[in-house]
């Protein structure tokens, strides 16, 4: 195959040039000066910033250097890694296929389910499927060229992006044939270009744009043993903001308990090269469905599961820990992109998913939406909203929507800080993962640990925090025993004020009560502890892990504002309290 190389050759020592009125000539050293961009040799003279020879770098095929793949500049000797995607533009290609309408990467029968005008919470249950069947994968979209000389090509590829130069993007790997099928598409516009592999050589075409209907889900296809697969990202925020795509994925575990069909290679590959993960976040209660993709970090969070083997009330009573957990992971820059999955990706991973797209501003409708396209993957039985069964998402989305807040954002992050996930690594989280306006979540509340509480009659209990997937228990707690107090002291404005505590306890029972396991006052005052069972509560075992549970204590009436005094007190049954919340 025929193509151009362009090679400057320098032969003189410097080179003069006219200037001014003086008819000053300058003079220019010999070596290359560049930076990533350019080459050009710099003046000796007095006029500094006149530059001769100035171009762009001209990179010759890639060399291994110390294992590591490097491109070099013919003319300047300037070396950086190898991009892929910096590959000589060729023009034998042609007919390359493009798009001038909208790609549709939902099959009919998903976009008759997303295009519903109603409430998802209150969706009949015929309007979606039974989760029995795959059915969950994107529609794949044919691009078609031809190139004038490919005897030499062994194969041809499509890289994909959401930036013109790609620099973002991911290939698609074909074969010796000059058709290929595009799939696992950004929301909203792409930059695409074929490339063609040579025997020592890559060219590729001309770069084109499409664009994909911005409906979310961004669906997903990681191989054909893989099942409800989705982007988190894409979704418009209620502050303006958008959910970037491409950093957080839900999917399956692989081999799960369905078929036992574990992940093939071909998943493996999309995993790693396409959607290039770095951590995989495992919320299953063990090991057996980590997809473990080379090169991944990968967090054993190990959430708990059915209530047969639990005393707790849901999935989010028993594993507040683990979803600190998780949204520490989360708050990590070099955490992305992370995937997440529990065995089927629907219940665990959809609390996760529930919490971040909560705090994140996600329309509660939309998340309803979310939740319920997982039964477009073969999950094994339909979940429902309000089944009144284990899965019942209803059973903690009700306890969210009773927090303070105005706004379903605003109680889930009212929720999440209650139970310790602190201000700073929400925030980073948001700083992530949103782009735009994000949500504005300083509203007075006010969050006291154990460890910055004082204590009488009991000390600080502490649990080692090295390893995040460690956890079991607050990093610090007080246990109160019969006359132990926790006493917090704070400042606040006037007005009615809400009080949660973060409570942990072993004792599942219906019969023990939290207002006979502790008394609150604030300043000097008691508090209404409202009637309600350990079990009610959230309390009890979870694999001998005590649970801990957010439980409002009551509402109260702050007289005035400055510093006030709250004491909690051990009473009748023993009580762990880990954080005290007022809104």
């Amino acid at each position: 195959m025929k193509r151009t190389k362009l090679l400057t050759v320098i032969s003189a020592l410097f080179l003069l040039t006219a200037c001014g009125e003086d008819n000053h000539s300058h003079t220019y050293g010999s070596e290359w000066k560049y930076d990533e961009v350019n080459h050009w040799h710099a003046a000796t003279c007095e006029h500094k910033d006149a530059k001769s020879g100035n171009a762009a770098h001209s990179f010759g095929e890639a060399t291994l250097v110390d294992g590591e793949k490097k491109v070099t500049c013919s003319t300047c000797g300037y070396t950086k890694d190898f991009n892929p995607n910096d590959v000589e533009h060729s023009d034998g290609f042609d007919n390359v296929t493009e798009f001038d309408d909208p790609i549709e990467i939902h099959t009919e029968r998903q976009k008759e389910y997303l295009n519903y005008d109603g409430q998802y919470l209150t969706m009949p249950e015929n309007l979606f499927p039974n989760g029995d069947a795959t059915i969950s994968d994107p529609v794949k979209t044919t691009i078609t060229w031809d190139f004038d000389d490919d005897e030499e090509v062994s194969k041809y590829s499509v890289t994909i992006g959401q930036k013109r130069d790609l620099s973002d993007g991911f290939e698609i790997i074909g074969t010796k044939a000059k058709s290929l099928d595009l799939y696992n598409l950004f929301l909203g516009k792409n930059y695409y270009r074929v490339n063609a592999y040579m025997e020592d050589s890559k060219v590729g075409s001309d770069v084109y744009e499409l664009t994909v209907d911005s409906t979310v889900p961004r669906n997903l296809y990681v191989g054909n043993r893989m099942t409800n697969c989705r982007d988190v990202g894409g979704k418009t925020l209620e502050s303006g903001g958008k959910i970037r795509q491409g950093l957080l994925l839900r999917t399956c575990g692989s081999g799960y308990a369905m078929d036992r069909n574990y992940i093939d290679d071909e998943g493996k590959m999309i995993l790693k090269d396409q959607l290039k993960v770095k951590s995989e976040i495992n919320l299953n209660d063990s090991n057996a469905y980590n997809v473990n993709i080379e090169g991944t970090t990968v967090y054993d969070t190990f959430m708990d599961y059915a209530q047969v083997r639990t005393d707790s009330k849901h999935h989010f009573s028993r594993n507040t820990e683990n979803v600190r957990n998780v949204f520490d992971i989360l708050s990590r820059k070099e955490s992305y992109p992370v995937f997440f999955h529990c065995r089927i990706g629907t219940d665990r991973t959809g609390l996760i998913a529930i919490l971040v797209n909560g705090v994140l501003g996600v329309p509660l409708n939309q998340i309803y939406q979310d939740y319920l396209f997982s039964n477009f993957g073969k999950i094994g039985s339909k979940r429902k909203i309000g089944a009144g069964d284990d899965d019942d998402i209803t059973r903690y989305m009700n306890e969210i929507q009773a927090m303070p807040g105005e706004t379903f954002q605003e109680k889930v992050y009212n929720t999440l800080i209650t139970i310790g996930v602190s201000r700073e690594i929400i925030a980073n989280m948001m700083n992530i993962l949103v782009e735009g306006a994000a949500p504005e979540n300083d509203n007075g509340q006010i969050v006291i640990s154990a460890k910055d509480m004082t204590l009488s009659g009991t000390t600080l209990q502490t649990e080692d925090k090295t390893s995040l997937v460690a956890r079991s228990g607050p990093a610090s707690y007080a246990a109160l025993k019969a006359n132990a107090t926790a006493t917090a002291m704070f400042t606040t404005t006037a007005g009615t004020k809400s009080i949660y505590a973060y409570l942990g306890n072993n004792d599942s029972n219906t019969s023990k009560k939290v207002e006979t396991s502790i008394s609150v006052t604030l300043d000097g005052e008691a508090v209404t502890i409202p009637s309600i069972s350990f079990k009610d509560a959230g309390m009890g075992k979870c694999n001998n892990r005590v649970n801990y549970y957010f439980v409002k204590l009551g509402e109260v009436t702050v007289n005035g504002a400055g510093q006030h005094t709250l004491v909690v007190k051990g009473l009748q049954n023993d009580m762990n309290i880990g954080n005290i919340a007022i809104f």
